[in-house]
């Protein structure tokens, strides 16, 4: 008999987002900040463990009460890299 089981040996407080909110673009991982009505900031971040659909995200103090956007990242920087080629 066999068994597959998810153990938890400790548990950390961590800032996540979701995986759809965090983008690769050159070896780098980047989210985007709300700013106002279809206006967004691509911000680089520096990501730590990832589990059940959530990455862990080191940010600085300047983010802390930023508005990510949680879904919908991947057109958003295709949207951005499409307009810089034109």
């Amino acid at each position: 008999m066999f068994m597959t089981a998810d153990i938890e040996v400790k548990s950390n407080d961590a800032k996540v987002l979701p995986d759809d909110a965090v983008v690769r673009f050159e070896n780098k991982q980047y989210a985007f900040i709300a700013k106002s009505k279809n206006q967004f900031e691509m911000v680089e971040l520096k990501t730590g463990n990832s589990e059940n659909g959530f990455t862990e995200i080191l940010i600085d103090d300047k983010l802390q009460g930023e508005n990510f956007v949680l879904k919908g990242a991947y057109n958003l920087l295709m949207k951005l890299k499409n307009m810089a080629d034109e």
